[in-house]
């Protein structure tokens, strides 16, 4: 192994190349993509491979295992390491999305087996063959939640871990631990509660013979970077097992078609920009290189190289180049060796206190003025849902009252859709205003909404829920009229918590 792996996903760039993307170095003369890296100090790439993209047209047939080896291929000439991720799946697998390959959708369970195993030893077998066998692979895409969905969604531990078991079997049979190593890779890199109860199950119902655990920490969405630094340490602690961050990024400006928002900056502590972007990557390299007996092993950012387009979304200001395709002051961070990590970087202490101090974000007030909502703080009623309509909710959601806080719990264990509502009676029309106080955890796949109805007039705030606040959201100055106002919360989502309580309408204007 590397002393540092410190590399980049950069499976989107035949993709890119061929859409006519073109890069830069910071001078602003053209490069070659590997080339670059090199120059910065780049050592290791990460590569997904999916299994049938043809099927899926939105995947335009990238992410193959042509792709695969020409791309595998590269790596080595140039002497990096490289991570394979199989997603098994012929397009995205995380949290949310673990859908079974189309070729793999009518098989029983003991044929599903097989077929993971199998394709990940012909996989490497053919990699092995053109002289590109992994350093390291994955069984899987950020499996929190399971993987090949239903048969290996959680909370059925047993299901799932026979598939990653079979995974393991296949990528064992090709090379072992000396040759390649076998890594567990799951989302929620802050939150050891949860992944410690993941690794404790998954334990007890047969997991066995990785390597490596892989975490996914962006810190917009999988809690504060003490929560990581804790999180990393005691599952270090718990399993002994090398830890690699084998996703990451940070914005490096605000942008409306953008792939986070200005809630989100807010939540990842950081400013959006260059600078910012540099920092949340010396952190978090920090974070990984500080841990004890150096088994902190890396940190991968997750596709850096993408120019901004006319899609919006992740190119517009999550890569590590700017518009005209050249490269910013964040990929200087790679330039940095182990012992340069180890030294806390600019900016850490005032950040460390602050984070210490706040838990991450100061609590906001709520709207101010009498509360038309009968209920908002679910403490009426035998069950404190008095006034209140479930509209949607799943056999696997959980609610629970937590009268303390003023507030209802909504949990599951799986993927789910719930939603809740309260509706009353406008006597007057006017302009009015909604605020409920939430909790929670977010990642990828998450959709939590405040909503508010009335006379076919629809508004909605998008949420982004956080632990260590209780933080408002709010829609105001919504014009209605006399008549029925509903207001309320939908969820779409894998498996969070999501809290909600002081839910308030208040009349702004007549």
């Amino acid at each position: 192994m590397l002393d540092f792996y410190k590399g980049m996903d950069i499976s989107s760039l035949p993709q890119s190349l061929a859409e006519g993307m073109r890069v830069k170095d910071r001078d602003g003369s053209e490069t070659e993509v590997f080339g670059l890296l090199k120059e910065y100090g780049v050592n290791a790439v990460r590569l997904r491979i999916w299994n049938d993209p043809e099927c899926v047209p939105e995947a335009k047939g990238y992410c193959s295992l042509q792709h695969t080896l020409e791309m595998a291929r590269k790596v080595r000439e140039n002497h990096m390491s490289f991570l394979l991720d199989f997603h098994y799946s012929d397009f995205w697998a995380d949290p949310a999305n673990q859908r079974k390959p189309k070729a793999w959708e009518a098989f029983s369970f003991s044929e599903l087996e097989e077929a993971v195993y199998a394709f990940t030893r012909d996989t490497l077998l053919r990699l092995k063959e053109e002289g590109a066998l992994p350093d390291m692979v994955q069984i899987g895409n950020e499996i929190r939640s399971g993987l090949l969905f239903p048969e290996g969604e959680l909370p059925d531990y047993e299901g799932m871990v026979r598939l990653v078991n079979a995974g393991i079997r296949g990528a064992r049979e090709v090379a072992g631990p000396e040759q390649m190593q076998v890594m567990i890779h799951l989302d929620q890199g802050g939150r050891y509660d949860w992944l410690h109860e993941w690794f404790e199950k998954a334990f007890l119902a047969g997991l066995r013979d990785f390597d490596l655990i892989g975490l996914s920490y962006y810190p917009f969405w999988h809690g504060t970077y003490l929560d990581l630094r804790d999180s990393m340490n005691r599952l270090l602690r718990d399993y002994g097992k090398p830890i690699l961050i084998v996703e990451t990024a940070y914005a490096w400006r605000k942008s409306e078609r953008g792939f986070i928002d200005e809630d989100q900056i807010r939540i990842g502590c950081m400013e959006a920009t260059p600078r910012g972007q540099r920092r949340v990557l010396e952190y978090v390299m920090h974070l990984v290189a500080e841990l004890p007996g150096r088994m902190g092993k890396g940190v991968y950012y997750w596709e850096p190289i993408c120019v901004p387009g006319s899609g919006g979304g992740w190119n517009e200001n999550m890569g590590l180049l700017d518009e005209d395709g050249r490269a910013m002051e964040g990929l200087e961070a790679f330039r940095q060796d182990r012992e340069e990590m180890e030294h806390e970087p600019e900016g850490w202490k005032e950040l460390e206190g602050r984070l210490q101090s706040t838990g991450g974000e100061g609590s906001e007030p709520g709207m101010g003025g009498d509360n038309l909502l009968r209920n908002g703080d679910f403490t009426e009623g035998a069950d404190g849902m008095a006034y209140w309509d479930i509209e949607e909710k799943e056999e696997n959601t959980v609610l629970s009252i937590l009268p303390e806080r003023k507030c209802l719990k909504v949990q599951a264990a799986k993927n789910f859709r719930f939603c809740i509502s309260n509706t009353i009676i406008l006597r007057q029309e006017g302009d009015y205003g909604v605020s409920v106080e939430i909790m929670g955890v977010d990642t990828t796949g998450v959709d939590v909404r405040l909503f508010a109805e009335n006379c076919g007039n629809v508004r909605e705030t998008v949420i982004h829920p956080t632990e260590h606040s209780r933080a408002v959201y709010e829609i105001r100055n919504m014009p209605c009229e006399a008549g029925l106002l509903k207001v309320g919360i939908r969820i779409s989502s894998p498996a969070i918590y999501v809290t909600m309580g002081d839910f308030r309408v208040i009349r702004e204007k007549l």
